[in-house]
């Protein structure tokens, strides 16, 4: 099978050459320029670009997005950016994946490979090879509890700092109830629990299980909670987190909701992936560092490249015994 071509941009030489030894290492062709203007034509006809954004904020994109094609992945290299920042530059619908910092070589090379082979599910593509990964399955607001309870013990006897186990409980805690509370509906598209009280939610199994999966190594601890829905959209995570950015009130549970969740998410993690199949799951993986906190600085949206019809195939199926 012919490697899929791959644009890469960085007026740093150095950086450009990292980039580029990154996207072969990932399985791309690539082509490399310093800037959008070196590229012939109107349009960038590469589908896949990984651009590093001089400047620092989403104003570095100007002379990108205009010569985009309708349907690019551009994922954005930055040395720095701020929550807001990251929000900014996934306004554009094409801008689905931002790399910070000193998570370059890995975050580039993660990005490429689930680009470029559309497997995109799996916490074990942010560990280490061969760590092992712990799982467990639940329904409802009991198993909730429980299995947060484990995943915090499991965190203590891998001697994460308090600190780190309190965002790990709350990030948990968040996911868990989107994926059993918020992500189900019906065959018509409703929300099955929007018209019960929260309080009254809780006596309620979900109809579908949902899994999370974590796992330590000596840098970090990850953890994964998946639903069986897949209706988590790139627009809902900007618009609730941009949200509660620029909210003039104090935040409110009551009025934000699984919005306010989705931005205490990425407020505790150092990653916040989400992987979508619509229709059949939505997979969220976090990781967190084993020592200080550090700002978000690995960012991606990926869905899946089959439509709903193929999505009963190979990939649910293939998710169907993951979960059990």
């Amino acid at each position: 099978m012919s490697k899929r071509r791959v644009l890469a941009i960085s007026s740093d030489l150095d950086q450009l050459r990292r980039i580029v030894a990154t996207l072969e290492r990932a399985g791309a062709e690539v082509d490399a320029v310093r800037n959008p203007e070196a590229i012939a034509g109107d349009v960038i006809p590469h589908r896949y670009v990984f651009y590093a954004a001089a400047g620092g904020d989403a104003s570095a994109l100007t002379p990108l997005v205009p010569k985009l094609r309708e349907r690019a992945h551009v994922t954005i290299v930055t040395e720095k950016a701020t929550l807001s920042d990251l929000t900014s530059y996934m306004g554009d619908e094409r801008v689905n994946h931002v790399v910070v910092g000193d998570e370059l070589d890995h975050g580039v090379y993660v990005t490429a490979q689930k680009l470029l082979t559309g497997d995109i599910f799996g916490i074990e593509k942010y560990l280490p090879e061969g760590t092992p990964v712990h799982y467990a399955r639940l329904r409802d607001f009991e198993g909730r509890g429980k299995a947060i309870d484990t995943v915090l013990s499991f965190a203590e006897e891998s001697k994460m700092r308090r600190q780190v186990r309190n965002a790990i409980g709350q990030v948990s805690e968040e996911l868990l109830m989107n994926a059993l509370y918020d992500a189900p509906v019906d065959a018509s598209g409703k929300q099955v629990f929007a018209d019960i009280d929260p309080h009254d939610r809780t006596d309620k199994p979900s109809p579908r299980p949902v899994s999370i999966r974590y796992a330590a190594t000596p840098d970090m601890f990850a953890i994964a909670v998946r639903d069986r829905f897949g209706r988590l959209a790139k627009n809902t995570i900007l618009s609730y987190i941009d949200k509660c950015i620029h909210s003039p009130n104090q935040i409110d549970r009551k009025t934000y909701g699984a919005g306010l969740g989705l931005y205490l998410v990425a407020n505790a993690a150092a990653s916040y992936i989400v992987n979508v199949a619509y229709g059949v799951a939505t997979e969220v993986v976090c990781t967190f560092d084993r020592g200080a906190k550090a700002p978000l600085r690995l960012v991606g949206v990926f869905v899946h490249p089959g439509g709903a019809e193929m999505l009963k195939g190979p990939v649910a199926e293939k998710l169907e015994v993951a979960d059990g």
